[in-house]
C-alpha cells in the first residue's frame, strides 16, 4: 500500500528543477523537458507550457511540444496559445496549480481519496446486498405464487381431463349405438333378401296366387322393415342428442364455474 502511495507522490509532484528545465537556455534541453512533462502528465507544468506556447521566440518545435503535452495532461484541445491563455485565467489555474503539494499535503490528499473511495464501496456493497436480499424476497414469493397457481391450474386441468374422458365415453357410446344400427338394417336386408328368394321360389311353384300373395307380402315386410329401421335410427339419434346436451351443459357448467373462479381470484 505505502509503495503504490509513493509511486503516486513521485507521479503527481514532479520536482522544482525539473519544472526549471522548461525556461532553460538550452532549447534542446527546453524541448527534452517539455516532451517528459507531457510524458509524466505533470500538472504542475501546465502553467509554464502555457508559457512556452505564447512565447513568440520560442522554436516552433519547442511550441508543438507544448501544445502536445498540454492536450495530454489536461485532456483538452484548445486551438492555440490565446485558447489556452483564456482557459487557464478561467478555470486552469484552480485545476493544475502550478507550486507542486508538499509530500506530507500530497500524502493526506491521497490518503483521503483512498478513504473516499473505501467509503464509496462499501456504500455500494451495502446496497448490492439489500438488492440482492430484495431480489431473493421477491424470487421466493414468486416461487410460492407459481406454486399456488400451478397447483390450481392443475386441479382445473385434472377436472378437464375427466369432462374430455367422459365425452370420449360418450362418443364411444354413440359409435356403437350407430354401428348396432348399421348391423340391425344389413340384417335387415339380408333378411329381406331372404324372403325375395323364397317368394320367388313360391312364386315359380304357384305362380299366378303366390304372386298376388307375394306382392302384398313384400309391400307389408318392406313397410314393416322400413318402419324398425326408422324407429332404430330415430332412437339412436334421441340418445346421441341427449348425450350431446348432457355433455355440452357439463362442459359449459365447467367453464363457467372456471371463469367464477377466476373473477373471485383476480377480485382478490
Amino acid at each position: 500500500m505505502m509503495s503504490t502511495l509513493f509511486a503516486l507522490i513521485l507521479s503527481l509532484a514532479p520536482q522544482s528543477s525539473e519544472l526549471d528545465l522548461l525556461e532553460h537556455l538550452n532549447p534542446e534541453i527546453r524541448l527534452r523537458a517539455v516532451e517528459l512533462a507531457g510524458l509524466r502528465k505533470s500538472t504542475c507544468a501546465v502553467g509554464r507550457l502555457i508559457t512556452r506556447l505564447e512565447d513568440s521566440a520560442e522554436t516552433p518545435a519547442i511550441r508543438a511540444a507544448a501544445q502536445k503535452s498540454l492536450e495530454s495532461i489536461t485532456g483538452r484541445a484548445e486551438k492555440d496559445a490565446v485558447a489556452w491563455r483564456a482557459w487557464w485565467n478561467s478555470e486552469g489555474s484552480l485545476r493544475f496549480s502550478e507550486a507542486p503539494l508538499a509530500p506530507g499535503l500530497l500524502l493526506q490528499a491521497i490518503e483521503d481519496k483512498v478513504q473516499k473511495s473505501e467509503l464509496r464501496v462499501d456504500t455500494a456493497k451495502r446496497e448490492v446486498r439489500s438488492v440482492a436480499i430484495t431480489l431473493a424476497v421477491a424470487i421466493f414469493l414468486f416461487i410460492i405464487v407459481m406454486f399456488f397457481f400451478v397447483g390450481h391450474v392443475s386441479s382445473k386441468i385434472k377436472g378437464w381431463r375427466e369432462l374430455v374422458g367422459r365425452a370420449e365415453i360418450y362418443i364411444k357410446h354413440s359409435e356403437e349405438l350407430t354401428q348396432r344400427t348399421d348391423r340391425i338394417a344389413a340384417e335387415l336386408d339380408e333378411k329381406k333378401a331372404e324372403v325375395a328368394s323364397f317368394l320367388e321360389k313360391l312364386r315359380k311353384e304357384h305362380e299366378e296366387g303366390i304372386a298376388r300373395r307375394g306382392d302384398d307380402l313384400g309391400t307389408e315386410l318392406a313397410h314393416q322393415l322400413r318402419m324398425e329401421l326408422q324407429t332404430l335410427r330415430q332412437k339412436a339419434e334421441r340418445e346421441l342428442g341427449q348425450t350431446v346436451t348432457d355433455l355440452k351443459t357439463q362442459i359449459e357448467s365447467s367453464a363457467r364455474r372456471a371463469a367464477s373462479d377466476v373473477r373471485d381470484r383476480l377480485a382478490k
